[in-house]
């Protein structure tokens, strides 16, 4: 019988802030705070600010000294080898 150590964590990386006026933009016209954010999850990837054509999730910046450790939930299993 072969054993060995597995280890996962979960990553959770925190990013700056970035302001913008709702009112700028047709498609958030009318929607409350939580359902901009639930647009803006739902087209992060097509949704653009600014007038730039660098999409949303590209325009937040890594903030490294918000971060003490990066590592959540880390944990460990001895799982079987199956050969």
């Amino acid at each position: 019988m072969k054993i060995r150590l597995a280890k996962s964590y979960r990553v959770y990386e925190v990013y700056g802030d970035i302001e913008f006026n709702p009112q700028d933009y047709p498609e958030l016209e009318g929607l409350s705070e939580e359902e901009i954010v639930e647009y803006l999850n739902d087209n992060m990837y097509e949704f653009t600010l600014n007038g730039t054509d660098e999409v949303l999730v590209d325009q937040f910046q890594f903030e490294s000294d918000i971060i003490k450790d990066k590592n959540y939930d880390h944990e460990e299993e001895v799982v079987l080898v199956k050969e």
